[in-house]
């Protein structure tokens, strides 16, 4: 659901797991988000645009709700916008493809008079979610401290510990999974980064070297607190829970 670098393009365990049937189901914030990381990752848009993207929506569906905008031409308008922030060519004709292909399995490319009409949708759609998001088009990601924090750690463990124990590909997939809800929205993007390289050195128990009386992650991040990191570490396994909601296509 990651790559190693800032660079790699964004994969998640949708591609790996059975087909989600998003129209079964009353929708939710994980399912859209889940919906527009399962179409960026059949795009192969760059990590950089996924999160871009999936910003947009959390901060879209902030301010209003499913009941009032369709959250899958939602995702796809994201997914336009941030491809055109972060200059990843991504077309529109294979967003709408393969965002309709994701809601209605092994469907042909749409003919040419519905597929202009729901070009038009998003054309329009995009105005709309930048009025809704005060034209606030650059985004914070957490991804550039990440990619520190991992570097400086690599030096501080050392180079054999850090590159045999998966470590820095675990802590990108952490990060990934976060953008299935808004706490990437709502927390700091600097506790985002500590909070998923934590969570990696735990589960593969490895100790970072450090004066005990405080954590090791101040030393990279001065406000982060031990009460901070710990509750956000219990929010994004909540949200592995969040899989056991989803319905998925019998096959």
């Amino acid at each position: 659901m990651s790559g190693s670098t800032a660079t790699t393009t964004a994969s998640t365990k949708a591609s790996a797991a059975p087909e989600v049937d998003y129209t079964s189901k009353t929708l939710t914030a994980y399912t859209g988000a889940r919906y527009t990381i399962e179409v960026c990752t059949k795009l192969k848009t760059n990590i950089l645009t996924t999160a871009t993207a999936l910003t947009y929506f959390h901060k879209f569906y902030e301010r209003t709700t499913f009941e009032q905008y369709d959250p899958f031409t939602i995702g796809c308008t994201c997914i336009y916008l941030a491809s055109k922030i972060v200059d990843d060519d991504i077309r529109i004709r294979d967003i709408i493809n393969v965002g309709l292909s994701c809601l209605k399995r092994n469907s042909p490319p749409l003919m040419l008079e519905p597929y202009f009409i729901m070009r038009d949708s998003l054309t329009q759609c995009e105005l709309l979610l930048m009025r809704v998001i005060n034209f606030k088009l650059k985004v914070d990601l957490p991804h550039k401290y990440l990619l520190h924090y991992l570097s400086a750690l690599k030096d501080w463990i050392g180079k054999d510990t850090f590159n045999t124990i998966p470590v820095s590909s675990m802590a990108w997939r952490v990060l990934q999974d976060c953008y299935h809800s808004d706490l990437v929205i709502r927390k700091n993007a600097e506790l985002v980064a500590v909070t998923c390289v934590t969570m990696a050195l735990e589960l593969y128990g490895v100790v970072v070297p450090h004066d005990l009386t405080t954590p090791w992650y101040t030393v990279l991040h001065t406000s982060c607190t031990k009460d901070a990191v710990s509750e956000l570490t219990f929010q994004i396994f909540d949200l592995y829970e969040m899989e056991n909601t989803l319905e998925f296509i019998k096959t």
